[in-house]
């Protein structure tokens, strides 16, 4: 957004139909993924702290 002066609101479409649709999709894939990270994290913390709660 060139020349964006943070005044007011901006519009989700900057480009062309195509190119703000393949944006809106990427955001979508990238907020899945972030979301089954955060899953795979946790699980792993939970394996940790359940092998530590057996170990003692």
């Amino acid at each position: 957004m060139s020349g964006d002066n943070l005044l007011g609101e901006q519009p989700l479409k900057f480009y062309s139909d195509e190119v703000t649709e393949t944006k809106i999709q990427l955001v979508h894939h990238l907020l899945i993924l972030n979301a089954q990270k955060n899953t795979i994290i946790d699980l792993d913390r939970k394996h940790k702290e359940w092998g530590n709660e057996l170990a003692s």
